[in-house]
Formats: C-alpha cells, sequence, structure tokens
C-alpha cells in the first residue's frame, strides 16, 4: 500500500545499481576513440559521424554483432530540409536502438557531430546564432541523452578536441591559443554523462584518463594504458561490485 509521501505524488528512490554505463570520452585524432567504443559490450548500434571504422571495426566484428548506421555524408548536405531529415532520421535510430531488447550498447562516434547536425537542421548554421536560440535545440539534446538513462544501455559519446583560444588582454577582439586542447560539443553532456575520460598518447603508448565519475570518485585521475583501455576494465572499476565478465 502506498504511504502518505507516495499519494503525495513522489516516488521512492531506486536503490538498484543498474549495470550500464553513459561515458563521454573525449579525445584528439588517432587516439583510440573508435577502438574504445567498440570494446563495449554486444549487440552494438553504432552511429558514425567520422568514418574512422576502416582498420578497427574488423578486430572485433568477429566477437561480437556490431551494427552501423552511416552518417558520414551529413557534412555534404546542403538543402535545409535535408538537415532536418537528416537527424530526424537519426533521432528516429537512436530511440529505437534504446528501446530494442537486442542491442546492449549505443555508440555515437562523434557527439561532437551530432551536436553540428542538430544546429544545422534547426539553425540552418553553426555560427553567429544567438545564444537565446539556444534553448529548445539544447533541451533537445539532453532528451537524448537522458533516454539512455531509463534503459538498460550502454551510452558512449565520443568529442573531438579542439584548440583552446582565449581573448587577448590588451585587444579583447583578438584571440590567443593558450597550447591547450578542450572538448568540442554539447558542453552539458560533459555533466550529464556518468563518467568522462580522456584519450591521449605519448611516447610510452597510448594512455586513458578517467576525469570524473559520478559512481565512484576514486578512480578519478586513474590511469589506463595500451590492452587495458577497454570498456569491460573502466566499468568493472567505476563499478567495483561487478566484473570484467559482467561487460563483454
Amino acid at each position: 500500500m502506498p504511504n502518505n509521501i507516495e499519494k503525495l505524488g513522489f516516488t521512492k528512490a531506486d536503490t538498484r545499481v543498474r549495470k550500464r554505463l553513459i561515458v563521454g570520452v573525449e579525445a584528439r585524432e588517432k587516439c583510440g576513440k573508435t577502438n574504445f567504443v567498440l570494446t563495449a559490450p554486444g549487440p552494438i548500434v553504432l552511429f558514425d559521424f567520422n568514418d574512422s571504422l576502416e582498420g578497427v571495426i574488423h578486430k572485433f566484428a568477429d566477437d561480437k554483432d556490431i551494427y552501423v548506421s552511416d552518417y558520414t555524408k551529413t557534412g555534404n548536405i546542403l538543402s535545409p530540409d535535408a538537415w532536418v531529415k537528416a537527424w530526424e532520421q537519426f533521432k528516429k535510430e537512436y530511440i529505437s536502438a534504446l528501446k530494442s531488447p537486442d542491442v546492449r550498447s549505443v555508440d555515437v562516434d562523434t557527439a561532437t557531430e551530432q551536436w553540428e547536425l542538430i544546429r544545422m537542421a534547426r539553425f540552418g548554421k553553426i555560427l553567429q546564432v544567438m545564444p537565446h536560440m539556444y534553448a529548445p535545440v539544447n533541451a533537445e539534446f539532453r532528451d537524448l541523452i537522458y533516454m539512455a538513462y531509463s534503459s538498460n544501455k550502454n551510452l558512449i559519446l565520443t568529442h573531438k578536441k579542439k584548440e583552446e583560444y582565449v581573448a587577448d588582454k590588451k585587444n579583447p577582439a583578438i584571440s590567443n591559443r593558450t597550447g591547450k586542447y578542450i572538448r568540442s560539443g554539447f558542453s552539458d553532456s560533459a555533466y550529464m554523462v556518468q563518467v568522462n575520460l580522456n584519450l591521449d598518447r605519448d611516447d610510452q603508448g597510448f594512455v586513458a584518463t578517467i576525469l570524473d565519475c559520478r559512481q565512484n570518485p576514486f578512480v578519478v585521475g586513474l590511469e589506463l594504458r595500451d590492452e587495458m583501455i577497454n570498456f569491460p576494465t573502466l566499468a568493472s572499476l567505476v563499478l567495483p561490485e561487478t566484473s570484467e565478465g559482467d561487460w563483454v
């Protein structure tokens, strides 16, 4: 029987730990974004905006089912109606993947280009858009991420990184490079995911750094290298009550 608080319309908090992760990945070019997303549990639905599967997907296709939706040609669209059509098609496929009982992981590679697609569909451009116009577009984009929380699907959103510029102190009209690189795409996605991962490479090889983690703050700052850079290892660190075997 519902108690008096529930009769007021409140729902008792759900304390179950869902065995799914919402992950944000950021990296410069050729640092392993696509390789990482393909280590997620299958079956995988991958939205390919980046045309980076060649030379990578064959390493995984024999061990798991990977289904690809090709959005690599959206950058060539010229018609405003075609931009809208492409975005609505993406939304339809994305929502269907989250609802499908046959899908375990959904990958968007890259969410940077997904963000460009929605802006082209809604504004017809990605630059010189007034800030007050973004409210409905931001809400629409957030809703797609929130949908993953209501599903039992893993969601991985990869992001490109761009050079950081700051206004010159003497002349604010001039922007100078800082030498740093920052995430490119919908800014709120970093707050909305459960864990953020930065991929890079140095003289020793590939390295992944856990930037933040909602479920397990003790892993923040941890570095994974080479063969350890995979979804099962990350997930078992974020949810230590699980094992890598739960994520294959």
